[in-house]
């Protein structure tokens, strides 16, 4: 009978550690992909539009933090494409023994998102809707 309940006892205790590491990581790549997004957008509706990667690259350490729960350092990037800009989010989860949770020599735990804006001139777009709606009426 304790045989069976070292066992027993032993596989809930890895599979409740587990469930909590896995919980880490979904936080962590929700919050990533929320504050890329969020840096992202402030970026685009700079109402200069060569400032846009300046400002994102400014303000990308800043939104990023310190809230991340078991994640090393958050690493992000910044790339404008034409009228639109990406920002990329890294992280890796810190598991204690990660080698029984992944393959070897793989990033498992690595999380990486990509959100991406279009880059508008808010001042712009309300002076033509407001040049519109005068010439209609």
């Amino acid at each position: 009978m304790t045989v069976e309940a070292t066992f027993i006892i032993t596989w809930t205790v890895f599979i409740f550690v587990f469930l909590i590491y896995l919980s880490f990581y979904s936080y962590d790549k929700c919050i990533l992909f929320q504050d890329a997004y969020a840096v992202c957008f402030r970026g685009s509706i700079q109402k200069n539009e060569d400032n846009v990667v300046p400002y994102i690259n400014a303000h990308m350490k800043e939104q990023f933090g310190s809230k991340y729960f078991a994640a090393g350092e958050v690493h992000g990037s910044v790339d404008r494409h034409g009228n639109t800009t990406d920002v990329t989010g890294e992280c890796q989860v810190k598991v204690p023994i990660r080698s029984l949770f992944t393959m070897h020599d793989k990033k498992g735990w690595l999380i990486r998102t990509r959100a991406r804006a279009q880059i508008i001139n808010p001042t712009r777009v309300i002076r033509k809707s407001r040049w519109l709606g005068n010439i209609v009426n």
